[in-house]
């Protein structure tokens, strides 16, 4: 099984749109998917599934506690609760919610799960100082891919994260064989890319001195230290720890001159800058790392806001969720472009 997501700490490039579609390339290839919103702001949540299946979800439970918890129970937030109360080890119990049309099941987000940062938080730190529970807690990601592996429910694990370089999104990380990162060819998507390289830097010294403390205050009184890691899936499926897969963009509208598309050149600077930023991540992490340009997603105007109203993938929308006419070659010319990053994601992770 293979655990991947897309992580960028800019908002607005198209992350959740173009994973969501990728994880339905996966389901078409005949891969069992499991897709975890751990976005507060639940955008992938409302994407994939109907509004029917969110009201059973996310029942009134304004003045029931009873409603609240049942709530949270159908939801990525159960994983958390044990954790909450203080033990070291995460909920496998789940109740995925089956996409139809993306042909995957979905652990809902929650917006409580912005709670969970300061827990990861203290978690970390507490890590730091050799306490093997927490060192645990920050592996949640881990131990619910080891679970799911050992049920063999699922060939592949997407998990959604928010905009943001907080506690929370590095222990998402920490659960993953890979990631991509979307990004917007723009100066400030250039400079927030620059800044997620030399976040990488920190964080994987940080980690390691994390890892190797905790390894050795297990090694002193156990003789089974494997017994005590595979739980938690440390080093992803391979032992060789987390890969970057590499970027794609987000292309912006063209001009047009005489029929033909020109480049806008405020944008366009941009475009191959990204490459030297996606190396410093690579030398920052595991050494079958690539970065590698996956693909330029297009912009597609309207058309994710009908893919949301009616809960589809770009290549399944069709005349009655609204597509009509010229829209529909646009609906071929997206999803053929948005296949080319995801036949690339794949065969990076599979082979």
């Amino acid at each position: 099984m293979r655990t991947i997501s897309f992580f960028n700490n800019k908002g607005g490039v198209g992350k959740t749109t173009l994973s969501t579609n990728v994880a339905h390339y996966f389901a078409n290839q005949g891969k069992r998917v499991l897709y975890v919103d751990c976005d507060p702001q639940c955008n992938a949540t409302q994407l994939m599934l109907t509004e029917n299946q969110t009201e059973r979800i996310y029942l009134d439970s304004s003045d029931d506690e009873v409603a609240e918890r049942d709530s949270l129970a159908n939801t990525v937030y159960t994983i958390f609760v044990p954790l909450r109360e203080g033990e070291s080890q995460i909920n496998t119990n789940i109740r995925p919610v089956r996409s139809e049309r993306f042909g995957v099941d979905v652990l809902p987000g929650h917006p409580a799960l912005s709670q969970i940062e300061d827990l990861m938080s203290d978690a970390w730190q507490s890590a730091l100082g050799r306490q093997t529970g927490p060192f645990r807690r920050i592996h949640w990601a881990g131990q619910l891919a080891a679970s799911m592996e050992e049920q063999d429910r699922y060939d592949v694990i997407f998990f959604d994260v928010g905009p943001s370089l907080g506690p929370f999104n590095r222990t998402v990380l920490l659960g993953c064989d890979a990631f991509v990162t979307p990004t917007a060819t723009d100066l400030f998507s250039f400079h927030a890319f620059g800044n997620l390289a030399r976040w990488f830097d920190a964080w994987v010294t940080q980690y390691s001195e994390i890892c190797e403390g905790n390894l050795m205050e297990w090694r002193k009184y156990s003789s089974d230290v494997e017994s005590k890691t595979r739980p938690l899936r440390l080093g992803g499926f391979d032992g060789q720890g987390l890969r970057y897969l590499g970027y794609t963009t987000l292309e912006y509208m063209k001009k047009k001159s005489n029929g033909q598309e020109q480049l806008v050149g405020a944008f366009e600077r941009f475009r191959d800058k990204f490459a030297t930023e996606a190396e410093r991540i690579k030398k920052s992490l595991s050494s079958t790392s690539q970065a590698t340009l996956l693909g330029h997603v297009p912009h597609m105007h309207s058309m994710p806001a009908t893919a949301q109203d009616v809960h589809a993938p770009i290549a399944a929308l069709i005349s009655s969720d609204g597509i009509k006419g010229a829209q529909n070659n646009q609906r071929d010319s997206y999803a053929a472009k948005i296949d080319t990053v995801a036949s690339n994601v794949y065969q990076a992770i599979f082979g």
